[in-house]
């Protein structure tokens, strides 16, 4: 099985419901020769409405062709999503099937590669499956068990160790990087309110800041983050079939909000907003 090219028109109708257009999912009926992208826009489409059984059916259709797709950020992001949903809605038993299927036919095509840790599918299967046993994602510790370092640096401390003036944006966002693995939260935190809106500002550092406003207990803070992200659509980055922030779900520190209607609804808005800086093509 070999990725498969979109054309341009299909393309286009993906953008369209990146942008919030709901008539433009009927639009996707006529794409007849992708069948497995038009039911993964669907899904995504689904499980930011909370519509999670319908998501879930979706992605169990899509499961055996994830090869059609060029990166593997497509297939990781739609399985943590589902199981996601599957905790939510007490589906828990159904997913597992689902994974385990995934996995045996993995092993048919690749017996070698998935008993040796190899084959990363396979792999991402078990981290499903242990995520629906445990709640714990691979980012669990880092997101949700953040803690302050044992010797802490000041701001001037770190700009007099790296000698930078702290004036541009690129002398901040290193000082940023370096509060954020040896400063207090809330001198990281003041930094990063100088450079939350600079375009070229990479989605790691927009989670450190949610990171560190969730220890502070400010929630609004880190809500507006994670808006600010959904907005910059760094997660689009792979597909075209990629019209919403799915990679959210690999994010422990992100679940609340996705469960929370109000919030969930902040996030999508923002998603919507074409920033330019997905190109049309």
């Amino acid at each position: 099985m070999e990725p498969i090219k979109l054309n341009k028109k299909f393309r286009l109708v993906c953008y369209e419901i990146m942008d919030g257009s709901y008539e433009s999912i009927g639009k996707l009926d006529e794409f007849s020769e992708y069948p497995h992208q038009v039911m993964a826009v669907k899904a995504e489409v689904a499980f930011f409405d909370k519509e999670y059984d319908t998501a879930i059916n979706l992605v169990e259709e899509v499961m055996p062709y994830w090869d059609e797709w060029y990166y593997s950020n497509v297939y990781t992001e739609c399985m943590a999503a589902m199981a996601f949903a599957a905790r939510e809605i007490g589906q828990e038993d159904r997913v597992r099937k689902i994974l385990k299927e995934e996995q045996d036919r993995l092993l048919g095509a690749d017996k070698d590669g998935c008993e040796n840790g190899k084959n990363s599918r396979y792999n991402y299967c078990n981290i499903m499956l242990n995520y629906l046993e445990t709640g714990i994602l691979p980012r669990t510790k880092q997101e949700l068990e953040y803690t302050v370092p044992d010797d802490v640096k000041s701001v001037d401390e770190i700009i007099s160790s790296m000698k930078l003036k702290n004036r541009t944006v690129g002398d901040k966002t290193k000082i940023f990087n370096a509060l954020c693995m040896k400063g207090s939260p809330e001198d990281a935190l003041s930094i990063y309110d100088e450079i939350k809106d600079e375009k070229s500002l990479s989605e790691m550092y927009h989670e450190y800041a949610i990171a560190r406003y969730l220890y502070l207990g400010q929630d609004e803070n880190a809500l507006e983050s994670i808006e600010r992200l959904a907005t910059a659509r760094l997660w689009s980055v792979a597909s075209p079939t990629q019209v919403r922030p799915m990679n959210f779900f690999i994010h422990p520190m992100m679940h609340k909000f996705l469960k929370d209607e109000k919030s969930l609804e902040r996030i999508k808005n923002a998603a919507f907003i074409d920033n330019g800086t997905v190109k049309r093509k």
